[in-house]
């Protein structure tokens, strides 16, 4: 493997959510707020996590700064 695909393995781990994840925010987030729901659409080999939200808008989060939950499927 190489570093930088060890580098987004180890964020994909790190973020706890796989891409196509549906996804609840507990906290609240810059332009966002607890209780919306979207679905993972990448996650950055920093670890952020892209989402596309339901009320229709794509934000990045980081989940060390932004806590949500996994819904299930």
């Amino acid at each position: 493997m190489d570093p930088l695909g060890a580098r987004l393995l180890a964020a994909r781990i790190k973020a706890g959510v796989s891409v196509g994840t549906r996804i609840e925010l507990v906290t609240d987030a810059p332009g966002l707020a607890a209780g919306d729901r979207g679905i993972v659409d990448d996650i950055d080999d920093r670890g952020h996590v892209r989402v596309v939200w339901d009320r229709g808008c794509t934000v990045e989060i980081d989940p060390e700064q932004t806590q949500f939950r996994s819904l299930a499927a």
